[in-house]
């Protein structure tokens, strides 16, 4: 087994694996549920509504970190390891509903395989804040987010692929096939247990967001994912009945954007690591905002797919250096309960504008919303300044 305090960069590895799990659900979710639901002549507000459904999961993320802490006994590993394992079981059983398509059951196993990947997730996270040093965790988010990205737009490929070629059915027994795979890597690796006693998880949670810092942050980034939440839904959509792309060129276009995502996700979480969080921030929140409403300016199909690529290439800057400014301000002691009570909050707002997305373009139209995406960005650049005395945050890994 591997020991993760000996081979540090094997941290990479781990994490950027359990990430590809995620990253599978996260295809299923933004990508082949809009396009599988409307070859089945699911209506745009029902499909995006569907997909809210869906990533419910992801707003109660403060109920898996508060098992996770609980049972804190246990570690995180198993926590993981189990997560992955239900979430293959999802796509499964998934296989089995294509077959005889009902829209309720699809959405009642959607839901239920992101449970397991929320477990996953929330896990994952915890423990890489549980052993990460402050100068690590722009390189760390950067390697989940890569493993994220490689299995959304991969995966979306493969699904698509699969799907067309054998029928959508066997194209999820292949990616839960997948998932079940990936329980190599933590298998392999040798968990070193937490050194606390005993834990009371409720009062330091309020300890901590009693603090402005805490406070402050969490407003930032309850705001900014809402960009990248109604981009990402919008985006699909855009492509599959404005540009009237099929099925096929659409997955090949998000492989293609891994030429934007991977540099983006590791300059992000690097420039984060070795200038501190806010600086590259403001650089590429500004870029991002300009390439989120060129779309209203522009009708040429290349530019507008540059310009999309560029835009995911500042917005997984923004990812990565995000994610490492939220492990900066949590304690380690609760890392899995006060990460995931975070992330709840903000995953609600995200999935409520991604729920309400096909409504907003039936009601609004496609540039209305990309102006109002630029507003997002700004209104976070705004919140962003308020953040102070980062540096002053300091915690010790417990392992």
């Amino acid at each position: 087994m591997f020991d993760l305090s000996a081979h540090k960069r094997y941290r990479y590895l781990l994490f950027s694996s359990l990430y590809f799990s995620e990253g599978l659900y996260q295809a299923l979710i933004l990508i082949i549920t809009p396009i599988y639901l409307i070859e089945k002549g699911v209506s745009l507000p029902l499909v995006t509504l569907v997909a809210g459904i869906g990533y419910l999961p992801w707003g109660l993320k403060f109920v898996w970190g508060g098992v996770i802490d609980f049972y804190h006994k246990y570690g995180r590993k198993k926590f993981a390891i189990s997560g992955t394992i239900f979430g293959a079981v999802g796509f499964l059983i998934l296989s089995i509903i294509d077959q005889y398509f009902s829209l309720l059951w699809f959405t009642i196993f959607l839901f239920m395989g992101y449970v397991g990947i929320g477990f996953l997730d929330t896990a994952a996270d915890a423990w890489a804040i549980d052993i990460s040093k402050v100068d690590e965790r722009g390189k760390i988010n950067s390697s989940m987010i890569i493993g994220s990205w490689i299995g959304q737009y991969l995966g979306a490929l493969l699904i698509i692929i699969i799907g067309i070629s054998f029928g959508y059915s066997f194209s999820f027994i292949v990616s839960g096939v997948i998932i079940l795979f990936f329980v190599i890597f933590p298998l392999s690796v040798k968990y070193q247990d937490r050194k606390i006693s005993e834990l009371k998880i409720w009062p330091l949670i309020k300890k901590e967001f009693s603090k402005s810092v805490t406070r402050r942050t969490v407003l930032y980034f309850f705001v900014i994912p809402l960009h990248h939440a109604l981009y990402f839904t919008m985006l699909v959509i855009y492509l599959k009945t404005f540009l009237k792309l099929d099925d096929m060129f659409i997955g090949f276009l998000y492989a293609l954007w891994l030429v934007a995502v991977i540099p983006g996700s590791f300059i992000g979480g690097y420039l984060a690591d070795k200038y501190g969080r806010k600086i590259p921030l403001y650089i590429f929140l500004t870029c991002l905002f300009i390439v989120s409403v060129i779309p209203i300016f522009i009708s040429d199909f290349y530019a507008l797919i540059f310009n999309f690529s560029l835009l995911m290439f500042f917005m997984n800057g923004v990812i990565a250096a995000n994610w490492a400014l939220v492990m900066d301000i949590i304690n380690p002691k609760i890392s899995a309960s006060e990460h995931e009570v975070i992330c709840s909050i903000v995953n609600m707002g995200i999935i409520i504008i991604g729920s309400a997305t096909g409504a907003l373009i039936v009601l609004l139209g496609f540039n209305n919303l990309f102006i109002i995406s630029g507003v997002i960005i700004i209104l976070s650049l705004l919140l962003l300044n308020r953040i102070k005395n980062l540096d002053k945050i300091k915690w010790e890994p417990l392992s």
